[in-house]
């Protein structure tokens, strides 16, 4: 389903999307800007755009790559380990779809 479909009647709050921090020596204050301003529609565009992402995005591909390569190690050195005594009860990572992107930041 298409995402404008989806939010075609949907009534946003923008208060905290209009609220801007303006900094002035020696402290700064908020400014709460008009809607229809420039500076207005760009923050509530922003705010439309899947560009504000929450902590700015993810990690970066060379970083995430070398995380999962560590879990899959890891993964495989407790089943080869297992394979070879029995015995031992392996304990695998499995849950690691975001694990790069919290180490990360």
């Amino acid at each position: 389903m298409a995402r404008t479909f989806r939010r075609k009647r949907e009534r946003h709050e923008y208060y905290w999307v209009l609220h801007d921090w303006e900094l002035r020596a020696p402290f700064g204050h908020w400014v709460q800007l008009d809607p229809q301003s420039k500076a207005g529609r760009k923050a509530i565009a922003r705010f439309h755009s899947d560009k504000s992402v929450t902590m700015g995005g993810s990690a970066p591909r060379w970083y995430r790559k070398v995380s999962d390569h560590r879990i899959r190690t890891t993964n495989d050195r407790m089943l080869r380990r297992w394979l070879a005594d029995p015995e031992f009860d392996p304990v695998f990572r499995t849950w690691h779809n975001h694990d790069a992107n919290w180490s990360w930041w």
